[in-house]
Parts: structure tokens; C-alpha cells; sequence
């Protein structure tokens, strides 16, 4: 993220680094739980019981607050065949567009999710297996996880509003549009220098 992003967009794009940290962590965890959980099966014929539902739960609630971060890092896939063939301005309103449309998928979603979340905690909800989890917890880590990409979208949004109003096209670009080609080569010459290099052979 630019250095001239507001603060508020950094302090998001912080607790979204977090949240993808602390996810990827829970699914590198999940897949260990399933390989000992298979060994087990294999080798003593016994099984811990839950792995399978332990990743599902994992893997929601990470994806869920991948998004954010992915929407920050400017990464989620967009058709760029004619976007680059426009006016600076054409791409400003296409980025505006496409950033709009998503606060309203998004906004679809984390409503119905909080639905799905007050409704366990009304009846109580817990799952139809050994394990008995209560619903509510998986479910507010999920729910937190959409609410906070809405968070970022709205965000998002008001600053774009706010250079657009300034007159400032490249820098509501570089905030919520594609990256460039010069971009992607900056980053990825970036990541080569941050490689270790390997030792020459004597």
C-alpha cells in the first residue's frame, strides 16, 4: 500500500494482514489435524473424530477474512482485455462501478450471514456430530470475517469518493483499480531481490 494511503486504510489493511496471518496459520493447522488423523486411521485403526469438520469450519472462516486483504492488494481478478484501452478516466468510473457492485454482493452476504449467526444463537444450534460444536463460534469468526470486508469496502469507497472530488484519477487508480503491467513487474522484481540466493558451488 502507498505510503500517501490515508490512515484509516492502513490501519485496515493491518488487522487484514492479521486476520490472513492467523487463517493461514489455522488451515496449515487443519491439514496437519487431517494427515495425523489418516495415519491414525491407517496405521491403528482408530480415528480422532472431527478433523473434517474442524477444516470446513477453518476454511470458512479463513476465506473469509482473506477477502479483505486480497481487495486491499488490489488482487482479485478482473477482465482486463479493454480495461487498458481506456481513458484514465473511463477506468476511474469502471473501477468505481466494479467497487460498487461488490459492496452490494457483499453487503447480500454479511447480512444473510448475520441471520444465519442470530439464528443459532437463538435456538441454541450445535452440530449433529460427536463433536456437539455450538454453531456461534465458528459462525462469529465467519460472520466477523464478512463484516470486516464490508468494513473495508466502505472504507475503500469514501476515499476513492474523496480523491475523485479532488480531481486526483491516478490516485483513485492506484487505490481500487488493476494493477498495472509496470506495477506487477515492480513486485515481482521486488520478491526476486527478497529471495535468498543460493550459494555458488566450489
Amino acid at each position: 500500500m502507498s505510503s500517501a494511503s490515508p490512515i484509516a486504510v492502513r490501519g485496515l489493511e493491518r488487522i487484514a494482514r492479521i486476520g490472513a496471518w492467523i487463517g493461514g496459520l489455522g488451515l496449515l493447522a487443519a491439514s496437519w489435524l487431517i494427515v495425523i488423523d489418516l495415519a491414525a486411521r491407517k496405521l491403528a485403526g482408530i480415528s480422532l473424530g472431527g478433523a473434517d469438520e474442524i477444516a470446513g469450519y477453518v476454511l470458512a472462516v479463513s476465506s473469509a477474512w482473506a477477502f479483505p486483504i486480497t481487495l486491499l492488494r488490489r488482487s482479485h481478478i478482473r477482465v482486463d482485455v479493454l480495461y487498458t484501452h481506456f481513458s484514465s478516466k473511463t477506468r476511474v468510473a469502471l473501477d468505481c462501478f466494479a467497487l460498487a457492485c461488490l459492496s452490494v454482493f457483499v453487503g447480500l452476504l454479511t447480512f444473510h450471514a448475520w441471520g444465519v449467526l442470530a439464528d443459532s444463537i437463538r435456538f441454541h444450534s450445535v452440530s449433529n456430530t460427536p463433536l456437539q460444536v455450538p454453531q456461534w463460534i465458528p459462525q462469529s469468526l465467519w460472520f466477523a470475517g464478512y463484516a470486516f470486508f464490508l468494513l473495508t469496502i466502505v472504507v475503500l469507497g469514501a476515499c476513492a469518493l474523496a480523491r475523485l472530488m479532488a480531481g486526483r484519477w491516478q490516485a483513485v487508480n492506484e487505490l481500487i483499480g488493476i494493477h498495472t503491467l509496470d506495477e506487477e513487474i515492480q513486485a515481482e522484481t521486488q520478491s526476486a531481490d527478497l529471495r535468498p540466493r543460493s550459494q555458488p558451488q566450489r
